[in-house]
């Protein structure tokens, strides 16, 4: 028989929540068949039969959450039967009751708790809400504490606390995996001191150069060119300028890219992700533009394979097509750096001595002090500015 355990999708996956069994016990399966849907790191994935065979049975149900490794699922091989399958503890289920051991010093007896049978899901909610678990009584299967056991019991405490309005209407939701995922990165974020460089750019000369682009573009692609598009372009070569800013934070060390990978945040569907344009100094206008434009899609549809999310050394945040004048992006551990963009909006500003009205964009850089000092960062947005100010024709070659 074979173990069907959780996967490991990237270098910081821990765990992962069943989303969808696509197989049920007792049915067959070919080698590479989808039987299951996971979700974990921002990512929906299909779990492929690493053999032909049958589902002899299901360890982990639908929004139940495994460690990586654990066990989920076993297939019989032609010849076995399901008696043959041993009853075991799961990786999740050793870990749970760790879990709870190490917090019990300071609350039950350590023969109380660790013999509570509660989901993941209830035990994260019961640590969210700060429900003792010892007082609750599951109603799932032989009395595990189960998520619903949980918020009831968070429902009653708050009544007991505050008396709400007759129209006060309050939901309380678990967090999806993907939220989880971006909670522990932007807590991850405030690990590193950090500080901002702010600049304003004229895009007069850019909104030209894109205007004259977009039929070139469109006809070798079908894409329409972005603002976007044209800022991965003069970001890497910023980057090339100034390769110091090209870095992230190790252990104590500072690793230096030669690559420049650009990541670019895109807002889905409960959340964010960061899809990555790899060697993006070395690709064609039109080639990034293909590939944003790709990714993007993927994004949307929940299909990026971890590959294309991982590995970025640098990463833009533009939020100037959704009327944002200005804002601080948080760093994306381990790099050191990441661009916040904000909309492009009409100011007077002084030129040879007159004020005039010029089309300007807020430029927000922010720096992991630990590895970048303040120079450093003013060169990359100088360089940055120069490219946005004066663009030259052979540098947006479609």
């Amino acid at each position: 028989m074979i173990k069907v355990t959780m996967p490991k999708l990237g270098l910081t996956m821990t765990e992962g929540t069943i989303i969808e069994w696509q197989k049920n016990e007792g049915e067959q399966v070919e080698r590479g068949e989808s039987i299951l849907v996971i979700e974990t790191e921002k990512i929906s994935y299909e779990v492929e039969a690493s053999v032909s065979g049958i589902i002899g049975r299901i360890v982990a149900k639908e929004d139940d959450v495994i460690p990586v490794g654990g066990i989920i699922a076993y297939i019989l091989e032609p010849g076995e039967k399901l008696a043959e399958i041993p009853k075991v503890v799961t990786k999740q289920e050793a870990s749970i009751t760790a879990d709870v051991e190490t917090e019990i010093a300071t609350t039950q007896p350590i023969e109380t708790l660790s013999k509570i049978k509660i989901s993941p899901l209830a035990r994260r909610l019961a640590e969210e809400h700060n429900v003792d678990i010892s007082t609750i009584k599951g109603t799932g299967p032989d009395g595990r504490i189960v998520k619903e056991n949980i918020l009831e019991a968070a429902e009653e405490k708050k009544t007991t606390l505050t008396q709400p309005l007759p129209d006060e209407e309050e939901e309380v939701k678990s967090l999806s995996s993907m939220r989880r995922v971006i909670a522990q990165r932007m807590t991850e974020t405030f690990t590193a001191p950090h500080f901002y460089l702010t600049i304003e750019v004229d895009v007069t000369e850019l909104e030209k150069v894109r205007e004259e682009l977009i039929p070139a573009v469109g006809a070798k692609t079908g894409v329409r060119l972005t603002y976007t598009d044209l800022l991965i372009k003069m970001v890497a070569r910023a980057l090339e300028d100034n390769p110091a800013a090209n870095c992230s934070y190790i252990s104590g060390s500072v690793k230096l890219f030669k690559r420049i990978d650009i990541g670019v945040v895109a807002a889905v569907e409960g959340g964010l992700t960061v899809p990555v344009i790899r060697q993006a100094n070395k690709k064609s206008l039109a080639e990034v533009a293909t590939t944003r434009t790709e990714l993007a899609q993927k994004a949307r549809e929940r299909k990026l394979s971890k590959e294309e999310m991982a590995g970025s050394t640098f990463t833009i945040s533009n939020l100037g097509m959704f009327g944002i004048d200005q804002f601080s992006a948080l760093l994306q551990p381990p790099e050191a750096a990441i661009l916040a963009v904000g909309r492009i909006i009409d100011k007077p500003v002084a030129r040879e001595g007159q004020i005039v009205i010029r089309p300007i964009m807020s430029l927000t850089l922010s720096i992991d002090h630990r590895v970048l000092d303040g120079v450093i960062g003013a060169n990359f947005l100088q360089s940055l500015k120069q490219y946005i100010e004066d663009p030259t024709s052979d540098f947006y070659e479609p």
